[in-house]
This record gives structure tokens, C-alpha cells and sequence, in this order.
């Protein structure tokens, strides 16, 4: 093979070899006999540990010059950006120097809100550990407080373009919250602005966000600034999406009250439907939703005029494939076992509503949004989880709880029970997921391992909800903790 291996000084030549050294077992010409002076005796053991450390050797050469060797000599070409992204992921600092490295690279631009202050978030003020910068871009259309009904959600960077497809389902504006953490902050300033500038036109119009970070966590960036995006090409793969988050790498809780709340607040509509960026609404629900509220107040809807205080249920469902616009196509999906009401496997109760076996089988008027019913979150409901439309005047969700504790929205939902609130359900409107049917996984406790800490601390703080609840509205046997 000719290697000249650096392991002392071996050659092929033996002319000239010392003829009296002393070999143990005739191994003088053999080549891993590598290192073996003139005159010298070697012990057995010694002379086994040398062996393998020159058959190390010649293995990490040899692996060089058939990988390394080659690639440097042919000049090969660096790795596409999405795939050395894709790669980092598998290593914590890699992703932080990439998401840094979008921070440098991205090409800011002033705005006309220049001179804005952050704020403290809705329910706790400035006790809150969060900061908050509301329109930190701002739709460029805007909406009178009756004209129509405002989508309000929220998100981290990694959900963001669900926002694309929700602008194009939704009529009116929307409302979105972002969680954006040190250099989160700049992942989602990349995906909002190329959203904008390449995705449907409704975002640009109708979409209105807004950014919030822990006080210890500020942006990477100055938050002041938006991303110009006349510098974003379209024709492009957006290579950020590979990219974890500050938040996945730190184990941050996700304050999703918190964002609720700021969603909610920044409406610039009297009506609001506080949502899940993953849920998509049905043909037309905002302006027939609209038109159901002309009808009751000229007392046409007697049933949900003659209620208060009252909110607007909106059903929820989950699909194998294909969102469906309108009520008949959602029937459909549902009697081929193609459609279930939300988290039907995974949390039976959560959005399981009253007399819903009667709502799937009457189909209602098309085009028209009425009253199906009208019912109390009481018992055996008392778990029940609605997605409403109300007023921005209903109770606030309580920010101290977390997504990972689970329960976060069960204690707003309790202060709608002690206030007496009545939940007009909604016929022919409704939600759907993104596409998929959740299952109960098998492997749950693997799975939920993560999450005991969260939850250990939801429950106490949900607990400590209750009590103060209880001193405001006194108790009551039809309104049960879950």
C-alpha cells in the first residue's frame, strides 16, 4: 500500500537492518512490527499494546484520505442551508448560533411606532414577569368596532404559518400573539415578514401582531425594528423552520393565558373569538355571525335574546384529511367516521357538548347561523371546555397557568359558571383542526414524563384559583371543581 505511517519510522527497504535484533517469533518482517528500534528486546505485553496502537493509527489515516482527502481535493460544495440547519438541530448550541446568526443576518427597517413602549400583560400588570408590545406590526386594514369580528390567537415561531391559512378562512381581522423569547424574537420576525410578503394578501390586510417576551428573556434583537421585506425572496424555501426555539432549548413554560389575553385585549372589534391557531372556522362565520346578532336584537332569536349574560359556542371537530367549508360537508366526513368532535380520543369530555348527537344530524339552513341550544357549564358539563365568541367584557384567563400544566382555561370557565353565564350553542358554525385525528398514544407515561413538573405546579396554582374564587362569589353546588 506504500502508507508511510509516522509511528516511528517504518519502510519497506530492510536493507541495512541490524541482523542482531532480538524477534520473539519471527515478526521482524511483518509490518506491524512498526517502531522497533535496532537492538532492542520488547516484552510481549508491550509489544501487543504497540501493535494495536499502530493499527489505530493506520485506521484514522485511512479514514481520512478515503473521506476527507477526496472532498478537500474535488472541492466539494458546502451543505444546503436547510440541510446544515435540519443537522444543527441535533446539537443545543448550534441551534442558539443559528438563531443568532439570523439575528445579525436579517435586514431591519424602522417603523412608524417608533417611539412605543412596552406594557405589562392584561390580568397582571406590571407584576407580570412578561413584557408587551402590542401592534408590534400592525394590519393595514382596519375594522370599525361593529363591522366585524376578530379572530384572536396566539403562537410561537414553530406555528406561525398556520396563520397563512387562517387569514384566507377568516373575513375579518385577526389578532395574534406571539411568544418570542430572546432569539425566538428574530425566528419570528423572519416568519412573520415572510408570510407577509409571500403569502396570501389577506395576511398583510387583515392580520395584526403582536409580541411578548419574558422580562429576563428580552429579544436578541432591537424590538423596535421590523424586518424589511422587500429583502425576503419568495421563490426561496424559508430556512428557518429547522431552527429550535430559545424557548424548546431553554424548557420554558409557554404563558398561553398570558397570550390570550394579549390577543383578546388588542381586538379592535366589540366581538371576539378567542382560538387556537390550528383551529379553522367555517364558511362565512364571522358576517353570518353577525347577522344572527341583528336578528336577536330585533328579538328574532327569542331564545338566545331572552338569556344574560350569555357567550356564543362555537363546536369544535377534528378531521382525517380535508377541512370542510360548510356544515353538509362536515356531516358528511362525520357519519364515514372521517370527522369526531375535538380531542374525542384524548380528552372525551374537553369539547364534547350538549345534545350533540342531535347537531350532527340536523343540517339547519344554509348560509344561516342560529341558535341550536341553549345550556349552564354545570354538571355533568362541568369539564367542558367551549371555544366562544363573547365580548372583550368577559373575564380574563388567569395568567398564572401554563399550556404544559394543563387545566389553563378550566378556572375561566369556572368564573363563567359563578357568574351565571348562559352558552348559546351555535348551529351550522363550527371549527376544525389542522388536519388529523388525535389518538391516545400507548406510551403515555414516556410520553407525559415531561410534563409533571408543569402540571404539579398548575395544580396548585389552580387550586389556590379556586379559593380566591370561592371568597369573591361565595360557593356553589352546581358549579363543581374539576
Amino acid at each position: 500500500m506504500g502508507l508511510n505511517l509516522q509511528c516511528g519510522s517504518r519502510g519497506h527497504d530492510t536493507r541495512g537492518r541490524n541482523q542482531s535484533q532480538v524477534v520473539v517469533g519471527g515478526e521482524q518482517d511483518k509490518w506491524w512490527a512498526c517502531g522497533r528500534g535496532s537492538g532492542m528486546a520488547w516484552t510481549r505485553s508491550w509489544r501487543r499494546w504497540q501493535r494495536w496502537a499502530c493499527l489505530g493509527a493506520a485506521v484514522v489515516v485511512s479514514a481520512w484520505l478515503l473521506l476527507a482527502a477526496p472532498c478537500a481535493l474535488l472541492a466539494c460544495p458546502p451543505r444546503d442551508p436547510a440541510e446544515a440547519a435540519a443537522a444543527a438541530t441535533h446539537q443545543p448550541h448550534r441551534d442558539r448560533d443559528a438563531a443568532l446568526l439570523v439575528c445579525s443576518t436579517l435586514s431591519f427597517t424602522t417603523t412608524d411606532h417608533q417611539q412605543r413602549q412596552t406594557q405589562g400583560s392584561p390580568q397582571l400588570d406590571k407584576d407580570s414577569p412578561y413584557n408587551v408590545l402590542y401592534e408590534w406590526l400592525p394590519a393595514s386594514r382596519s375594522f370599525g368596532a361593529n363591522e366585524s369580528v376578530s379572530y384572536t390567537t396566539h403562537t410561537t415561531p414553530e406555528m406561525i404559518s398556520h396563520v397563512g391559512e387562517l387569514a384566507t378562512r377568516w373575513s375579518g381581522p385577526l389578532s395574534v400573539a406571539v411568544f418570542v423569547p430572546y432569539t425566538d424574537f428574530c425566528l419570528a420576525a423572519a416568519r412573520v415578514a415572510y408570510l407577509r410578503a409571500c403569502g396570501p394578501v389577506e395576511v398583510r390586510e387583515q392580520v395584526s401582531w403582536h409580541f411578548f417576551w419574558p422580562r429576563d428573556s428580552p429579544p436578541a434583537a432591537d424590538w423596535h425594528l421590523i424586518v424589511d421585506e422587500k429583502t425576503c425572496d419568495c421563490n426561496a424555501e424559508e430556512t428557518t423552520a429547522s431552527i429550535r426555539t430559545f424557548r424548546t432549548l431553554e424548557v420554558l413554560p409557554y404563558p398561553v393565558n398570558v397570550a390570550r389575553n394579549i390577543a383578546r385585549t388588542a381586538a379592535s372589534t366589540w366581538y371576539v373569538l378567542p382560538s387556537d391557531v390550528e383551529l379553522y372556522p367555517s364558511e362565512g362565520l364571522a358576517q353570518q355571525f353577525l347577522t344572527m346578532i341583528s336578528r336577536i336584537t330585533e328579538g328574532l332569536e327569542v331564545r338566545a335574546a331572552s338569556v344574560s349574560p350569555r357567550v356564543y359556542v362555537v363546536p369544535v371537530f377534528e378531521v382525517a384529511s380535508t377541512v370542510p367549508a360548510t356544515k353538509e360537508e362536515l356531516l358528511q366526513q362525520y357519519h364515514r367516521h372521517d370527522a369526531v368532535y375535538f380531542h374525542r380520543h384524548v380528552c372525551a369530555h374537553c369539547q364534547r357538548f350538549p345534545a350533540i348527537a342531535e347537531w350532527i344530524t340536523q343540517p339547519g339552513t344554509p348560509g344561516t347561523i342560529k341558535t341550536f341550544s341553549v345550556v349552564k357549564r354545570e354538571f355533568p358539563y362541568h369539564r367542558w371546555e367551549p371555544i366562544y365568541i363573547c365580548t372583550k367584557q368577559e373575564p380574563l384567563y388567569d395568567e398564572r397557568l401554563s399550556w404544559e400544566g394543563l387545566q389553563d382555561k378550566m378556572t375561566q370557565m369556572h368564573e363563567l359558571c359563578l357568574q351565571e353565564y348562559n352558552l348559546v350553542i351555535l348551529d351550522r358554525a363550527f371549527l376544525v383542526h389542522a388536519p388529523g385525528i388525535k389518538r391516545r398514544s400507548k406510551s403515555k407515561t414516556k410520553d407525559e414524563t415531561w410534563r409533571e413538573p408543569f402540571v404539579i405546579k398548575n395544580s396548585k396554582i389552580y387550586d389556590q384559583i379556586m379559593e380566591e374564587m370561592q371568597k369573591k362569589y361565595g360557593h356553589s353546588e352546581k358549579c363543581r371543581r374539576h
